[in-house]
């Protein structure tokens, strides 16, 4: 294939994937024990806790918008930096500090902010230097790469959660999430010095086909950010709601984690690995692939949700272990397709001068979409089962708004 990435952008990019495994396996070794820790040592009570983790959701959605904006102005290399020192100091301080309503708010505020001051800008980066190639198939398996870093965070963060947490107690935990911040800011700095693709929109306009924002593009982003908030609503009700559900109908709830847990440890990487494998092998990816990839993603969602749905009657025909085996591995399947094309998707149809800005927008519906997971226990609770098949409904009209939008742009 024409245009391959050399050693030195190779090294860039692995440089930046390390990083963000880093970041992201102490973003969750914090949030695997923070409900915990701050029942046991801070402030007893759930409304205390989920007052705290509304402020980091606000921050980190707010932040999220202006942080994109900030790396389109200014050097984005340093907003980033910037956001690891900050969250950093913040995984660092929490165990130290005394169980004061204020001071707690305020470093979970700064915390968000540290943690949306990276998201949007690194990927803008990693997009950037497959921008000096042109090479639209190789950016997208980039982009999966860069999602599967971050899942491996996500993987590993629990289980050293918990060993920590026996024999050292919480404080270990957050040391331990610190010292990832800083080794993430490390390899990140590494990256900095290794790479050497401008990290400002000016570059990109040598290519003729990133000059102007044409009215398809426009038509393009608008269609995906609003699929996005669908699709992303109700991925996350797979480690919320879902699982309420399955404790219902099954009454297995002792077994469900041995179940599921396996599948999303060696199930979901080996699938994202199987997709990059299957990018990398094209030689093109025009407009019409990525929205039949989105399609194809959204229609493993909604098989998944209206499995889930008709439970009941389908464990009278097979055996209800297969059921569950068989929706969530369609949901795996479909977040592993959804999630890294996304986000291309935004990349590359958002007008260079802006790339910033508007993954900062990707970023803020996915925060708006988790924060609403109040809304899918709420559902649920009112419609039972029932409620899986309004999300797939929701999906289908998602998956109805892309196809029009391919037929559109084809």
């Amino acid at each position: 294939m024409g245009n391959t990435l050399n050693k030195a952008e190779r090294t860039s990019i692995g440089w930046l994937l390390v990083s963000k495994t880093f970041e992201r396996l102490a973003f969750y070794l914090l949030f695997s024990i923070l409900m915990n820790y701050m029942m046991s040592k801070v402030q007893p009570g759930v409304k205390n806790t989920g007052l705290q983790f509304g402020f980091f959701m606000v921050a980190l959605a707010i932040t999220s918008f202006f942080s994109g904006i900030l790396g389109d102005r200014y050097n984005r290399k340093k907003i980033v930096i910037i956001g690891f020192i900050l969250l950093t100091v913040m995984y660092l301080v929490i165990p130290f500090l005394p169980g004061v309503s204020l001071l707690l708010t305020i470093v979970f505020v700064l915390l968000g902010i540290g943690i949306a001051l990276t998201i949007p800008n690194m990927i803008v980066l990693l997009g950037n230097i497959y921008d000096e190639k042109g090479n639209e198939s190789r950016r997208l398996s980039g982009f999966i790469l860069f999602i599967f870093a971050a899942q491996l965070g996500g993987f590993l963060a629990p289980l050293i959660a918990s060993f920590l947490k026996t024999h050292w107690g919480y404080t270990s935990i957050f040391l331990l999430a610190a010292t990832c911040g800083l080794v993430a800011l490390l390899f990140f700095i590494q990256f900095t010095r290794s790479s050497r693709n401008p990290d400002t929109a000016s570059a990109q306009q040598t290519h003729p086909s990133f000059v102007s924002w044409r009215k398809q593009d426009n038509v393009i982003l608008l269609s995906v950010l609003i699929t996005a908030l669908v699709t992303w609503f109700s991925l996350q009700l797979r480690g919320t709601t879902l699982v309420t559900a399955l404790k219902d109908l099954t009454e297995r709830g002792s077994e469900l984690s041995s179940m599921l847990v396996p599948m999303e440890t060696y199930l979901l990487p080996l699938i994202m690995l199987l997709f990059a494998w299957w990018v990398s092998r094209n030689k093109t990816m025009h407009w019409g692939r990525i929205f039949c990839i989105m399609l194809v993603g959204l229609a493993f969602a909604i098989t998944g949700y209206l499995t889930i749905a008709g439970f009941t009657s389908l464990k009278e025909i097979i055996q209800d272990k297969i059921v569950i085996y068989l929706f969530y591995s369609f949901l795996l399947i479909a977040e592993s397709l959804l999630a890294p094309t996304f986000l291309y998707a935004v990349y590359r149809s958002s007008p260079p001068k802006h790339k910033g800005l508007f993954q900062g927008i990707y970023h803020l519906v996915i925060a708006v979409s988790t924060s609403l997971f109040f809304l899918g226990r709420s559902l649920y609770e009112i419609m039972g089962s029932g409620m899986f098949a309004l999300i797939a409904g929701l999906l289908l009209i998602g998956a109805v708004v892309l196809l029009w939008v391919r037929k559109s742009v084809v």
